[in-house]
């Protein structure tokens, strides 16, 4: 059944954003039972799709578990994303919606005139994304920044609905910016009164407060989760107990290790145990942040960790070190 945005986000207001390096499927998988709206891949490229790629493929892996999902796609050229758009086509994946990637601030993407590149000129942008949603059998949505040097968002989101985007989600930032200091969402205040489809917001959402604010300055249809739920996979589900009213959940140290050993597995299980590992010793920390019990030292710890076993060994000897299973009152 083809995805409505407006039915879907009627129902849930938060989404698993696009990250790279961080939304393959091992972590999709996990997250999706805190129970986002949707879910994304990471960038993929148009020309690694081309011309065949193995990691490209590779990071379009999935079994369904990370339903409904968006795979997003980047590129600097019209011809080479609708090609490639007509080889995902052909691919047997099941995915729910085509996202074009219109937002990415790094060197290499720009210099390809690919992610936020697109944001300079109104008239390619609606050129490009008027034929993706001709090409496309799924519905397409489009990550976006404020613009590219300067705030241009008022134009290109209206842009995006006269190409036929059925969904966008707003980064609150320039590329200029890159990610330093605060997301401008004062910035979106005017978004909701331009265009009639729905649209989310991203930037600086690390509490569901965050997000709460965040939604009421802009008021979108939706909250992107990014940064701030890496480690943290209960913020999802607390922003939308937060717009419930209901009571929010609290986590432990002993619970923060369950949450990591299930990625971990995952994790292990996509990708093999020497990149794992690598991948690991950034993320692991980030499950054991803004706790009550003081974890810096086995944060410190976790990225020295030299293979897949480490992680659990480091773990298991902070918490007898410390006693946290008797703090925590667990056996």
């Amino acid at each position: 059944m083809e995805i409505n945005f407006n039915e879907l986000l009627s129902k849930k207001k938060v989404i698993l954003a696009p990250m790279a390096g961080i939304t393959s499927f091992s972590y999709r998988k996990f997250m999706n039972k805190f129970n986002p709206a949707l879910t994304y891949t990471e960038m993929i490229s148009d020309c690694g799709l081309i011309y065949g790629n193995k990691k490209t493929f590779e990071m379009l892996q999935t079994d369904g578990s990370d339903r409904p999902l968006g795979i997003q796609l980047f590129g600097g050229k019209k011809e080479t994303i609708l090609k490639a758009i007509e080889i995902l086509e052909n691919l047997p994946i099941e995915y729910d919606v085509l996202d074009i990637n219109l937002a990415c601030p790094v060197n290499k993407v720009v210099k390809s005139n690919g992610g936020s590149t697109w944001l300079k000129d109104q008239d390619a942008l609606f050129d490009l994304m008027s034929e993706v949603v001709k090409k496309s059998k799924k519905p397409v949505s489009a990550k976006i920044r404020l613009g590219y040097n300067e705030i241009n968002v008022n134009e290109t989101v209206q842009t995006l609905e006269r190409a036929g985007v059925q969904f966008i989600m707003i980064h609150a930032r320039t590329r200029k910016d890159l990610y330093h200091g605060k997301a401008r969402y004062e910035e979106l205040s005017k978004v909701r009164d331009l265009i009639k489809i729905p649209f989310g917001i991203s930037g600086d959402i690390y509490t569901p407060f965050d997000a709460i604010n965040a939604l009421k300055i802009t008021r979108a249809d939706a909250v992107l989760v990014a940064r701030g739920g890496v480690g943290n996979p209960l913020l999802i589900s607390n922003i939308n107990h937060l717009l419930n009213n209901e009571e929010l959940e609290e986590t432990n140290f002993n619970k923060q290790f369950e949450y990591f050993k299930e990625y971990k597995s995952l994790l292990v299980k996509e990708k093999g145990e020497k990149i794992a590992t690598s991948i690991l010793k950034g993320i692991a920390p980030k499950f054991f942040l803004n706790l009550k019990e003081d974890s810096k030292e086995v944060r410190k710890r976790l990225v020295a960790a030299q293979n897949i076993s480490d992680f659990d060994k480091i773990i298991e000897e902070f918490i007898n070190e410390s006693n946290l299973s008797k703090i925590n009152g667990e056996v």
